[in-house]
């Protein structure tokens, strides 16, 4: 750099010696006011532009689906809370390199799920809780709830600060580390309530399971963060109220050896049904025959008497008891 330097001022030197030699003053074309104010000039233009920038990136408005909170950030004042902005605000100025973070306030979910493209893990997920048979069981879930914006300011400053969750990735850290923990652990422990076959085949247990998680996973989720920041699907702003989290299982899987046995299992089950049916049925015809024959027995004669006259092979008249007629009576087969 110095030699450049050097080189740079020996340019100069002899170029000035030249005009001198030529007869022209040096000094008479350098005119220091005129790059003064070219200097100014270009200083202002700069301050300018970058007024310009701070003004504009102090502009802030907020989407409908999200809810704003500010704190001052400039050069000459520290960070401290300044207002929360709702959803959907017109444009307002912020502040000079003042900051406003950004949180949801629709429904949001954590979905555990064997799907690529569905879970909020990339790739296949799955929470594995054995049964009380000791029968590992594969459980995809999903949870739905809300921020609990009332609650803003002591969220973002306890909790969204240590993940950055105004971003996609801190809030996602953040859900990791506080929901996927606690439906592991709420899930193990009901699992162990059951056994294999009954969390495997019987829509009550499953939904049995469904509801008991349902119901102490807001409060479990609330305690490990330290405040109720988190709320239900059904949450308002306009409400104290703080609904349960919805939690669904989606689906549900045991290993494939046990699959199969309960598939034989009811296979048989199946058959032997069917030859229960198939003896029920014989015996009611045959209770039937019995009856049938009992009423034979009964009727006698007249039981065959009836029949003949049922099937056309018997003409007679009724003859009023004790009277004597003579009725002719016409020929049979048309003769």
């Amino acid at each position: 750099m110095a030699d450049e330097s050097g080189d740079a001022a020996d340019r100069v030197e002899k170029k000035a010696r030249a005009l001198m030699q030529r007869g022209v003053d040096a000094s008479k074309g350098f005119e220091p006011q005129g790059c003064m104010k070219a200097v100014i000039w270009v200083v202002v233009a700069v301050v300018a532009l970058v007024a310009v920038s701070l003004l504009v990136g102090s502009v802030k408005k907020t989407p409908r689906d999200q809810i704003g909170i500010s704190y001052g950030g400039g050069p000459i004042e520290g960070q401290h809370f300044q207002r929360i902005v709702q959803p959907g605000s017109n444009l307002f100025i912020n502040g000079f390199m003042d900051k406003l973070y950004l949180y949801p306030v629709t429904q949001r979910n954590y979905i555990i799920s064997n799907r690529i493209d569905e879970g909020d893990v990339h790739g296949e997920d799955a929470v594995v809780a054995p049964s009380n048979d000791r029968i590992p069981v594969t459980f995809q879930v999903a949870v739905y709830f809300k921020l609990n914006t009332n609650e803003l300011r002591k969220f973002h400053e306890q909790i969204g600060l240590k993940y950055k969750a105004w971003t996609d990735d801190g809030w996602l850290r953040m859900l990791n580390d506080s929901f996927r923990q606690q439906i592991e652990f709420a899930l193990q422990r009901e699992a162990r309530k059951y056994a294999v076959a009954d969390i495997y085949a019987d829509p009550v247990v499953l939904e049995d399971i469904r509801t008991e998680i349902g119901g102490i996973l807001k409060e479990n989720v609330n305690s490990i963060l330290g405040d109720e920041y988190f709320c239900g699907p059904q949450f308002e702003s306009t409400s104290d109220a703080c609904p349960d989290f919805t939690f669904l299982v989606k689906h549900i899987d045991v290993p494939d050896e046990v699959r199969t046995a309960f598939e034989t299992n009811r296979t048989s089950e199946i058959a032997v049904q069917t030859k229960q049916n198939e003896i029920a049925q014989r015996e009611a015809e045959a209770e039937a025959i019995k009856k049938l024959n009992e009423a034979l027995a009964i009727a006698g004669q007249n039981y065959v008497l009836l029949k003949a006259i049922e099937s056309g092979k018997i003409n007679f008249w009724v003859l009023p008891e004790g009277q004597s007629l003579t009725l002719n009576t016409p020929p049979s087969g048309g003769g």
